[in-house]
């Protein structure tokens, strides 16, 4: 099979496409809108069970712990009082790997370098702005009037996607959630060393979560929610101002230790976040949405990377069963859809018990989180231990 594949995005889902593709006899290439050099991706990410199991095929997970921070939890309340744990040390045995955080830059880079070693060539500078096919091949058209022709083309280009804006335009707008996920990275005398988990902090008006790394620099995030979206201008230039205001406000009388992070702050991050439709394709012709782009899904439970990378795994396994990319996306939407809707269903759920909380909602929750996270565990298996059996898949 010498059969080439255009991938369009390489973030952290299209290199390991790419290399999985690669691994079954397609010829693949990437195409990256931004420069080579950017690596302005300042925000990190969960990488759970279910993703990191995709990625040591192709990458040292060791690379991973260079730069990192445990997956664990520790909640409190208030007061300052621990009212629960969500230790990770169990997925180690039960999984083989063990939940982390690592940044977003990193891991792209060691994505891409492992595609590089495999002779993956990735194009940079290439923005994606339409697409033409006829029965034969199709054929990508950049903003800088290079034009790519090949077999089929599958985009990663993340939650907002230029490839969904053509195959779907009038049912691909994004919908503004009224959340902002924000963090950030800061350097503070008292927490100098690693911790041995996330501290998630249910504070008098507001939540804030940090942990420090191994290389000792804090790293915190919380959900910052405002009526108005954004312009592309105010999160450039004001709105990490604004949330660093908020936040010193609703934190003024929690642990004073929330306040000197924020104000020790030496980047600050904001992503407003964003529904994506649900699409009744994922495909359309040659072209098939991987990911985010397919599929985008907020961060609260730390499965967009993870998400994706399965997409990988199953679309490369369908191409290969089938030798065809028509009953291939076919059945790609069908063996993903359900899953991947029911984890989007959860990280909304998370999500919304970080949001304001009266006095009597706090006081059940302090007393019965902790059953809540016992339970949970049993109950995100479903997630962490994901398998893609080939079994009655043709």
């Amino acid at each position: 099979m010498d059969k080439k594949v255009l991938v369009i995005g390489a973030g952290v889902a299209g290199p390991i496409l790419a290399l999985q593709l690669k691994k079954i006899g397609f010829d693949v290439e990437i195409f990256e809108a931004r420069s080579e050099g950017n690596t302005k991706e300042g925000a990190f990410l969960g990488l759970t069970p279910n993703g990191l199991n995709v990625l040591k095929e192709f990458i040292d997970l060791k690379l991973l712990t260079k730069d990192y921070t445990p997956g664990s939890m520790k909640f409190f309340n208030s007061k300052g009082k621990q009212i629960a744990k969500l230790d990770t040390a169990y997925q180690k045995q039960q999984y083989g790997v063990e939940t982390i955080q690592i940044k977003r830059a990193n891991l792209t880079k060691y994505v891409r370098l492992a595609a590089k070693a495999a002779g993956i060539k990735i194009w940079y500078d290439k923005k994606f702005i339409s697409y033409h096919e006829d029965n034969k091949q199709i054929t990508a058209n950049f903003a800088d009037g290079t034009m790519v022709t090949g077999y089929i083309m599958l985009a990663c280009d993340g939650m907002f996607s230029e490839v969904r804006k053509q195959l779907f335009p009038n049912t691909s707008a994004l919908k503004y959630t009224k959340v902002i996920s924000t963090g950030g990275y800061a350097n503070v005398a008292e927490l100098s060393e690693p911790l041995d988990s996330i501290r998630m902090n249910f504070g008098e008006r507001g939540f804030f979560a940090y942990s420090v790394s191994d290389k000792g620099e804090v790293w915190w995030f919380n959900n910052y929610f405002r009526e108005q979206e954004p312009k592309p201008k105010e999160i450039e230039k004001t709105l990490n101002t604004e949330i660093q205001a908020y936040l010193a406000d609703i934190h003024q009388h929690d642990d004073p230790l929330f306040s000197k992070i924020i104000k020790n702050s030496h980047q600050i991050l904001a992503y407003p976040i964003y529904d994506v439709p649900k699409l009744l394709h994922w495909y359309k012709g040659r072209v098939c949405l991987i990911g985010d782009a397919a599929h985008g899904i907020s961060p609260h439970i730390g499965q967009g990377a993870s998400l994706a990378l399965e997409d990988t795994v199953v679309i490369a396994e369908l191409l290969k069963l089938h030798k065809d990319y028509r009953p291939a996306f076919q059945f790609f939407q069908r063996e993903r859809q359900s899953r991947v809707e029911r984890v989007i269903k959860s990280a909304r759920k998370v999500g919304n018990t970080k949001t304001k909380t009266n006095p009597v909602t706090a006081w059940f929750r302090d007393r019965l989180i902790g059953l809540f996270i016992k339970k949970q565990i049993k109950q995100l298996d479903w997630i962490y231990g994901w398998i893609f059996p080939l079994k009655n898949r043709n």
